[in-house]
């Protein structure tokens, strides 16, 4: 990321002499790639993500030259591994009461959903012109207001139950950084195509619970997870300068 955004000084001060360029608004939308600890499964504080969908909606202002500001607001959904998720979550319920024995025969319930991020970032863009086509680098940063998929499992036999649920959302630092190409007709119209890393973090709980009949206390474990959540951004929309 240091690197990164290294480079974006450079491209800073390199295109302040540039003739200015026109500003526009694009709209695209495309799929968000799971990578690291956010794709992985079979360990606690990793996200079970898969591959899943992403739009936005963008302003690129243009104050000095070919360098600008980006802004906008982005929503991304990934699907869940939800039986990697459930087998995950039955091993951990084994290990947190190893006095109970779970039979083959226990009646699984389990409901869960995916995961979400809601995101406005800003930061620099330079953009350079070749022909009809306009090549981009930039670099943002903000915040994500990221909702992991709440579950509940439950495992019953006879009068006895394990049961596990997650709960939480966070506000949290996020940033991307990226290219792109776009294409423009004489008209101001055109079309864009981007791919953006994007990186940002979420904490949730979860809830580890016995319960046997219906009295007493039942025995129970409450745990905070940590996980990172990244993705590669591939994009296609609609821009229109002005």
């Amino acid at each position: 990321m240091k690197r990164f955004f290294g480079m974006m000084t450079a491209l800073l001060l390199l295109g302040g002499a540039a003739p200015g360029q026109e500003n526009y608004l694009d709209m695209r939308l495309g799929i968000g790639i799971a990578t690291g600890d956010f794709a992985e499964t079979g360990r606690d504080s990793v996200g079970f993500a898969g591959n899943g969908f992403t739009m936005s909606f963008e302003g690129n202002y243009f104050f000095l030259g070919h360098l600008g500001v980006a802004g906008g607001l982005t929503y991304g959904m990934n699907f869940l591994d939800d039986v990697a998720l459930q087998d995950h979550l039955t091993q951990r319920l084994k290990e947190l009461f190893p006095d109970v024995t779970l039979p083959e025969d226990a009646v699984a319930q389990f409901t869960t959903q995916q995961w979400n991020n809601v995101n406005v970032l800003v930061g620099p863009v330079f953009s350079l012109p070749v022909a009809s086509l306009r090549f981009e680098v930039r670099g943002l940063a903000g915040v994500s207001f990221v909702m992991p998929p709440q579950w509940e499992l439950y495992l019953s036999w006879e009068d006895k139950q394990l049961h596990t649920t997650s709960s939480g959302q966070s506000v949290r630092f996020a940033w991307s950084g990226g290219a792109g190409v776009l294409y423009q007709n004489p008209g101001g119209y055109g079309l864009r195509l981007g791919l953006d890393y994007f990186q940002t973090t979420t904490r949730f709980d979860v809830n580890y619970r016995f319960e046997e009949g219906t009295g007493g206390e039942a025995p129970y474990h409450a745990i905070t997870h940590a996980v990172p959540v990244t993705m590669f951004q591939a994009t296609l929309g609609i821009m229109y300068a002005f």
